[in-house]
């Protein structure tokens, strides 16, 4: 039941250091690291971490690990994906500074991965 967060970093060393501080101290695993191919289009030159959580707390902490770590990192900022309970990619976008839009796209991040979690353990349930 493991849902998944995408984070987009601009650089790849802003990816490299979060993967290297990050899921360690997240309640998730790392799934994959991705960096655009030579062939990639212009507009997608995001390097991906991709963590998968198995709670709603544990996809919160991934938002907040974020926003601690573009503390760090003066003008950054990093887009996060996730599949919504409706099936629909959901986007937010977390800049270095702003606490309190990382507080409310944790929120929105664990309404959801809530919302997939149960789906699927009721799922499960009923296929008992």
């Amino acid at each position: 039941m493991p849902f998944s967060v995408t984070i987009a970093f601009v650089r790849s060393i802003d990816r490299d250091g979060f993967v290297e501080k990050g899921p360690g101290k997240i309640h998730g695993s790392l799934a994959a690291v991705e960096s655009p191919g030579a062939d990639a289009p212009e507009a997608d030159i995001l390097h991906r971490a991709v963590i998968t959580v198995t709670s709603p707390t544990a996809a919160r902490e991934v938002c907040h690990h974020v926003a601690s770590y573009l503390a760090h990192a003066k003008g950054s900022r990093v887009d996060i994906t996730w599949v919504g309970a409706d099936g629909e990619s959901q986007y937010g976008e977390v800049n270095a500074g702003a606490l309190r839009d990382a507080d409310l796209l944790a929120t929105r991040v664990g309404a959801a991965a809530k919302a997939i979690i149960d789906a699927e353990k009721s799922r499960a349930k009923t296929q008992d």
